[in-house]
C-alpha cells in the first residue's frame, strides 16, 4: 500500500505518468475491498437470522461455519445425493 499519497503523486507528476493516477486508484479500491471482505469476522443467528442458529467465523480465508442453516443444507444435500 501507498503510504504517502502526496509523495506518491509528485513522483507521478515529476515523471509524467499522471495518466497511471485513476488506474491505480482503482487498483487500491479494489485491494481495500479485498481486504475488507477476507478481514477476519464472526456473524451470529442473532445478527444474521437466516443462519436459524449458531455461528459462523472466518479468518485467513477460511469459513467456519457451524450453523442450523449448514447443517440443513448438508442433510439436505446427503439426502438427494449430492456431495459437495
Amino acid at each position: 500500500m501507498i503510504s504517502d499519497y502526496k509523495a506518491f503523486i509528485e513522483h507521478l507528476k515529476r515523471t509524467g505518468r499522471m495518466k497511471l493516477l485513476p488506474q491505480v486508484l482503482r487498483e487500491l479500491r479494489l485491494e481495500e475491498a479485498r481486504q475488507k471482505r477476507l478481514a477476519p469476522r464472526k456473524e451470529t443467528a442473532k445478527e444474521n437470522p437466516s443462519l436459524i442458529s449458531g455461528w459462523r467465523s472466518i479468518e485467513n480465508g477460511l469459513l467456519t461455519d457451524r450453523s442450523a442453516k449448514h447443517a440443513l443444507l448438508t442433510i439436505y444435500q446427503n439426502v438427494i445425493g449430492r456431495h459437495n
